[in-house]
């Protein structure tokens, strides 16, 4: 089997994929390229830099400069298409305002 990377697309970026529909998965299997980071993978998807949201490499919100491994999963989002609460615990800040506590019972 080839190196590849697997790239789910959303929003307006599923254009990259032709016949793809907003209510299913779409999925870009990629060629894996040694030494490539995230910004030089979607560069090569024709996507800048600008255009884009936040983004995940196998669950974690990704940095540009990361290199990209083979058989990683990469979700790539449009930059007008938010995170609930703007991620705001992925991104490690937290709660907005103030934690809530949960009683149990």
């Amino acid at each position: 089997m080839h190196p590849m990377i697997e790239v789910h697309v959303y929003g307006r970026f599923r254009e990259l994929v032709p016949g793809s529909h907003a209510d299913e998965d779409t999925v870009l299997k990629c060629e894996f390229v040694p030494s490539e980071t995230f910004e030089g993978l979607i560069n090569r998807l024709g996507v800048k830099t600008r255009d884009i949201g936040d983004c995940f490499v196998n669950g974690n919100l990704a940095k540009l400069s990361v290199v990209m491994k083979d058989e990683d999963r990469v979700g790539l989002f449009p930059f007008n298409m938010r995170l609930i609460d703007g991620g705001q615990y992925i991104k490690g800040h937290g709660c907005i305002e103030h934690d809530i506590e949960v009683d149990r019972y």
